[in-house]
């Protein structure tokens, strides 16, 4: 092998490792973002707030909110897509009423038929709920690609885009939204933990280092013929 291929390849390994290294540094700080909004959450799950009160802070996620108004009547979405217990089923989003606008509510998850063009047929509650729950983020899935999975009565949702559901329910939503009942500071809203996240970058660190024994091996084996 001439010395300029031998170069290329050195310098390929390289790169290879930087950017595996740096993949694991960045899974080790999403490791730590993780850590840091559970403790987060923790702290603000036992503490309620007024709806006015949510509204004048930034980010109100975690705190408890109690609130009460009146449902919207038509307005139930069922946010696909959504596994319990190992059961393909749906979030019920129900649109309650405030003074401030509507308030996007989690009001828990039923699961879904086999046919897919039917939806669970709920009860909406009369007159005035009171209710009390966690604030979240709306939910939006890593990948969206518009309107792919919604049904053509628009009742079947992939994401909690408050824009998209101002559309579809006429008015103006809160950027937030009530995950109704639970209360346990140990149910923090985090898809993947910091536990993972760590485990991936090990696997990284782990490749790194492959790569590098593979080079080692290679130009020891080249040197000796």
């Amino acid at each position: 092998m001439s010395i300029g291929k031998s170069w290329g390849l050195l310098a390929l390994t390289a790169l290879m490792t930087l950017l595996m290294i740096f993949m694991g540094v960045w899974q080790l700080s999403r490791a730590d973002e993780k850590r840091q909004l559970q403790q987060e959450w923790r702290q603000r799950s036992g503490i309620s707030l007024a709806l006015e009160e949510a509204l004048s802070i930034s980010a109100p996620f975690g705190y408890r909110l109690e609130v009460s108004g009146v449902y919207l009547a038509g307005g139930d979405l069922f946010l696909d897509n959504q596994i319990e217990g190992g059961r393909a089923g749906y979030r019920l989003i129900r649109p309650l009423q405030t003074p401030y606008g509507l308030l996007a509510v989690d009001t828990g998850w039923w699961p879904a038929d086999a046919d897919r063009r039917r939806l669970p047929e709920v009860a909406l509650p009369d007159g005035l709920v009171r209710l009390s729950g966690n604030l979240v983020r709306p939910y939006l899935p890593p990948l969206s690609f518009g309107g792919a999975g919604e049904d053509p009565q628009r009742r079947r949702i992939a994401a909690l885009d408050p824009e998209r559901l101002a559309s579809a329910w006429g008015q103006g939503v809160l950027p937030f939204v009530l995950k109704a009942g639970g209360g346990g500071t140990d149910e923090v809203p985090v898809v993947m933990g910091p536990e993972r996240h760590i485990g991936y970058a090990v696997q990284w660190f782990a490749m790194a280092l492959a790569v590098w024994l593979a080079a080692l091996v290679f130009y020891r084996r080249r040197h000796e013929a």
